[in-house]
């Protein structure tokens, strides 16, 4: 079948090229085009792949946190959950060697000067995506064991009530990168 196809290609090609059949240079050509145009989207899509982890209907989607922080700091982690299933589901817990424990947080309050008022854990509704972001909702990972750095992860896993337990990387991206408020 996948040979059917690809002489398919070259007849087509063979076409293009008003010849019965094609050089391999037009070959070349073709493909090196075709590579030219689709490699950028291949890279990105390699190098930010995405969910990071999915079970029992839920996906983690492109945990990151932004800056420098101290062993003995807290970090401000950001993450998009995909609750497809058609049940509610909670993130329960955060678990990490890199630091002594979590705390999941939501801002109290409109006003400039917003305090984060500690939850016990995060309600994923049915079939939508739930995106903890800056100012708004975040996990605190409360005093790392570790200098943390751009360019460098976290391994963590969520647990989640029904989904169980995930396993992921926060990454640590440079403070002037663009947040990321959502992922499709």
């Amino acid at each position: 079948m996948i040979g059917t196809g690809i002489r398919k290609f070259l007849d087509a090609l063979g076409r293009a090229e008003r010849v019965d059949s094609p050089s391999l240079k037009a070959v070349g050509r073709t493909v090196g085009l075709a590579l030219i145009g689709v490699g950028p989207f291949l890279l990105l899509g390699m190098t930010h792949t995405e969910p990071v982890a999915r079970a029992n209907g839920v996906s983690v989607i492109h945990p990151w946190s932004s800056g420098t922080a101290l062993a003995g700091d807290d970090l401000r982690v950001f993450v998009t959950f995909d609750n497809a299933a058609p049940r509610l589901d909670r993130l329960i817990a955060v678990e990490t060697n890199e630091a002594s424990s979590f705390v999941f947080e939501k801002a109290a309050g409109r006003s400039p000067t917003r305090f984060m008022d500690e939850l016990g854990e995060i309600d994923l509704a049915p079939t939508t995506k739930t995106s903890l972001k800056p100012d708004y909702q975040q996990i605190r990972l409360v005093g790392l064991t570790r200098k943390v750095e751009p360019g460098t992860t976290i391994p963590v896993d969520f647990i989640f009530a029904r989904a169980g337990r995930l396993k992921a990387e926060i990454r640590i991206e440079n403070p002037g990168e663009p947040q990321h408020f959502d992922h499709s």
